[in-house]
């Protein structure tokens, strides 16, 4: 059969396999390379035989595999570069970037020392260019300005956000240090493949509070959906270990194990009887060794009820003697 335009590695016909020789090896140049060439078809104007077609039909199996894995990538970098030109162009979409970053400012601010700092919003000032128009259906739709955009000067209208900080009173919806663990790393996050925890690096996303502040956001889950390839209810279930895990001496098996034994959320632990809570962790982590839980004695788990009641804005729990 004539030379392709392009040789066949020898690796590439080792990988693919399958083919029955049809000749003897030759010693031949193409475009300057040197190579052995392994007949897989018969000489040129001889009839097809029965293992020359087998060649055909395996080359042509292979060359359909390739084709199908390079749109499978080409569909999911043409997804990804959506997502990158998709720029905010609905007052929905604004006001969600606006509370992800207040609540990221929030959480900040709680770590300071300076017992001043415990405020809703200290301060916030946005001012930018954006490109305004209306839709059809009446509303107002605009986007940033990015630098390089051929945008009329007439179009561009100024976006000015100013926030007035507003005193809190208690430590309500606050990761403090004490309690709290929100710079976990992600890896810690049960069943989490390293290509997803790569995926997410990569879109800012570092702990399990990060994760938590875009993951219960309704309108970014379709986002986590197609970045890390997984279905929604498996993104529910790590939102929900994920919470669990913010708790200082709360690893992955823990939250496992505290889902497993029912107090999978703030609001069972904070209505839970530390007595009761205790057993039951005890009975579910020797249950589940493989989980490979953290131990907790009575003092961790009084400090688990503790952190979430203070997060939910409850009291302190009544002393039990």
């Amino acid at each position: 059969m004539p030379l392709p335009s392009k040789p066949l590695a020898i690796a590439d016909l080792t990988r693919v396999g399958g083919f029955t020789r049809l000749g003897s090896d030759t010693i031949v140049t193409v475009n300057g390379v040197r190579g052995i060439f392994t007949p897989v078809g018969a000489a040129e104007g001889t009839p097809l035989g029965t293992d020359e077609r087998k060649n055909l039909q395996t080359v042509i199996d292979e060359l359909r595999k390739e084709v199908g894995r390079l749109q499978s990538v080409n569909l999911q970098l043409s997804q990804d570069l959506s997502v990158l030109r998709d720029r905010p162009s609905a007052p929905d979409d604004f006001a969600t970037a606006v509370q992800q970053s207040l609540d990221e400012l929030q959480q900040r601010m709680s770590t300071m020392r300076n017992s001043m700092s415990n405020f809703a919003v200290r301060e916030f000032k946005l001012e930018a260019d954006v490109f305004v128009q209306v839709s059809p259906l009446g509303s107002i739709e605009y986007r940033f300005v990015q630098p390089g955009d051929t945008t009329n000067p007439t179009a561009l209208s100024k976006l000015v956000l100013h926030l007035v900080p507003v005193p809190k009173n208690n430590l309500a919806g606050v990761w403090t240090p004490n309690l709290f663990q929100p710079e976990l790393s992600l890896a810690a996050l049960p069943e989490m493949e390293p290509e997803q925890l790569k995926r997410l690096e990569a879109a800012g996303v570092y702990s399990i509070g990060e994760f938590l502040q875009v993951g219960t956001r309704a309108r970014a889950l379709a986002y986590l959906e197609s970045l890390l390839a997984t279905e929604r209810k498996r993104l529910a279930l790590w939102a929900q270990q994920a919470a669990l895990m913010t708790l200082r001496g709360v690893n992955g098996g823990a939250a496992m194990v505290l889902i497993e034994a029912g107090y999978g959320s703030f609001d069972a632990l904070a209505a839970a009887a530390e007595p009761v809570l205790f057993k039951a962790y005890a009975q579910m982590r020797n249950k589940h060794p493989e989980w490979a839980a953290s131990e907790a004695d009575e003092l961790v788990v009084q400090q688990w009820v503790r952190a979430a009641r203070q997060y939910l804005g409850l009291p302190e729990p009544a002393a039990t003697n």
